[in-house]
């Protein structure tokens, strides 16, 4: 990558990193409304996505040391896609820091692999209850962390 095409993708992926945290920011709030606790086991879904296959395969392959992850082409034969998931098991403690540790860790690795990463959602599986960035409308130039 030359220097040009470098900071372009230096300067969209930290506007990305600060969504996804101001996302984060917002879920954890409305978490906390709905009385999640750090003992409430929940399942987490998310995607990440890049345009070169062997990367998000890379990618893929050091995320499923911890998530249960697919590989596939989008529909329209650009982009690959990589869905992960703690179902059928779940995670606790993602509520506070530790939700934002994971965010900030997720677009980290993303990058790393210069892919992006996309979206993501938490389900309380016992009271029916979802919180998901994918509606979200969260200011790109929001300036946390």
């Amino acid at each position: 990558m030359n220097d040009e095409a470098q900071q372009i993708w230096s300067d969209y992926h930290a506007r990305i990193r600060r969504r996804r945290i101001a996302e984060a920011e917002f879920i954890n709030s409305q978490m906390v409304a709905d009385e999640v606790t750090a003992d409430s086991i929940l399942a987490l879904d998310f995607k990440h996505f890049g345009t070169v296959e062997n990367e998000v395969r890379r990618l893929s392959d050091q995320l499923s040391e911890n998530y249960a992850v697919n590989v596939h082409l989008s529909d329209d034969g650009k982009t690959w896609i990589v869905d992960g998931t703690t179902r059928p098991y779940g995670v606790d403690g993602m509520i506070g820091s530790q939700l934002l540790q994971w965010v900030e860790f997720m677009c980290d690795v993303a990058n790393s692999y210069t892919c992006v990463f996309s979206t993501w959602k938490l389900v309380d599986p016992k009271r029916k209850i979802e919180w998901a960035t994918d509606n979200l409308d969260i200011d790109a130039e929001t300036d946390v962390g």
